[in-house]
């Protein structure tokens, strides 16, 4: 019987059930004087294969310095930064996908959680 992992996104990617999605997971630069890597198993990179829709975190595609509540960012780069410390990647199909609101008042932000059949191709895990 084949794997089926859960994928938590914070922000919405509702990927339809029978896509096929590579699913990335990095470590970033954390604290304020003495920096270290963190893995951030819970903000994947997640690319729709069918459609060829990418769903990230700004990190993925910009160094953040200063962010502003509600700010556009039209400078965000399409592409993922190149200089990223990639920790896991693997390919599968959603056989589930599931949006929600999570939180009340000002404070509510969408959670999209995938159920990923992981693909056996040699070379993902």
């Amino acid at each position: 019987m084949a794997k089926v992992v859960s994928v938590h996104f914070a922000g919405l990617a509702p990927i339809p059930v029978g896509h096929e999605v590579e699913v990335r997971t990095f470590s970033r630069e954390e604290g304020l004087f003495s920096k270290t890597l963190e893995h951030k198993a819970d903000e994947p990179l997640i690319v729709d294969i069918d459609t060829g829709v990418t769903y990230g975190q700004d990190w993925h595609f910009q160094e953040i310095h200063a962010y502003v509540s509600g700010e556009v960012r039209p400078d965000l780069p399409l592409e993922v930064r190149s200089d990223l410390h990639e920790q896991e990647r693997w390919r599968g199909t959603v056989t589930a996908c599931r949006v929600a609101w999570i939180g009340g008042g000002d404070s509510r932000y969408p959670q999209t959680t995938l159920l990923v059949e992981l693909a056996a191709a040699k070379g993902y895990r």
